[in-house]
């Protein structure tokens, strides 16, 4: 047996958390550098992305240039409508009074005492243009999911949901119609329908009854639901981890804060006047 004299050693406790300290800050750092690198690449491939759609589209500028001032301004508001969302472009069509399959619900026509409707001029409806009551009803729709989810509108993935979300609300109230007022053939109050499957041979028809497509149609936007909420957070969970490795510049990240337990641990070490003496076996 021998003996090792030191001027000072950090004791037991201290050593073993320096060494763990380390090595997650080195862990960090390595995969912050790694973030870094790909974000790095990921600019240079979406330059170049955006260089080949500008070249792409040189040849179809040229058509854009022949057309008048007016149609040019038509297509370009289009364009905008799209890009905006599905309040732009999920409502219906308004057709008019005459061809409307869901005139009994629109607010337009004015209603008699007897219960019938005065449907007015034509000119009193947005023919050509989206349905007034299915463009403010998907419009308030985003508006509440954007307030309830506290979604950014810059952040196109999220606003790609609410939009979805927004959207099966729309086709579900459109199914709700036709379960209130019925299909083109009546069926569909009572959530059945009723189906000519043939003929005998005295000419009788052969009927069978089931359920109306449309429930099953609203059964289906309700798990479609459930599978974009489920994305949601999926996405804000990534974007936790994300956050988590890179750290939250507006808080103390946790590599800074794995720094200053380190530090801690450095400078919680008292430097001791006397050698220690450390017994090694022989």
């Amino acid at each position: 047996m021998f003996i090792l004299n030191i001027g000072f050693a950090l004791p037991l406790n201290h050593s073993i958390v320096y060494s763990n300290i380390k090595l997650m800050i080195e862990k960090k750092v390595f995969i912050m550098s790694n973030l870094v690198k790909k974000d790095e690449a990921k600019e240079l491939r979406q330059l170049e992305f955006f260089e080949t759609i500008a070249k792409s589209g040189d040849e179809y500028s040229r058509y854009l240039e022949n057309l008048s001032k007016k149609k040019l301004t038509r297509v370009k508001q289009s364009v905008s409508n799209i890009k905006s969302g599905v309040h732009a472009s999920a409502p219906l069509m308004c057709l008019g009074h005459e061809k409307c399959p869901f005139i009994k619900r629109c607010p337009i026509p004015d209603k008699n005492d007897d219960g019938t409707l005065d449907y007015g001029e034509a000119s009193d409806y947005p023919i050509g243009r989206e349905c007034v009551m299915e463009k403010f009803f998907v419009e308030q729709k985003i508006v509440d999911y954007l307030k309830y989810l506290d979604v950014d509108p810059n952040n196109p993935v999220e606003m790609s949901i609410v939009n979805e979300l927004s959207l099966i609300d729309l086709y579900k109230n459109r199914c709700l119609f036709v379960l209130s007022e019925g299909d083109s053939k009546g069926n569909g109050r009572d959530f059945l329908m009723t189906d000519v499957t043939g003929f005998n041979e005295y000419g009788d028809k052969s009927e069978t009854t089931k359920i109306h497509p449309v429930v099953d149609m609203i059964d289906k936007l309700e798990r479609r639901r459930e599978k974009w909420l489920d994305k949601l957070m999926e996405t804000r969970q990534s974007k936790a981890n994300f956050m988590a490795k890179m750290g939250d510049n507006n808080t103390n990240s946790k590599v800074l804060e794995e720094i200053s337990k380190l530090r801690e641990a450095l400078y919680s070490t008292e430097v001791q006047e006397k050698p220690m003496e450390i017994f090694l076996d022989d």
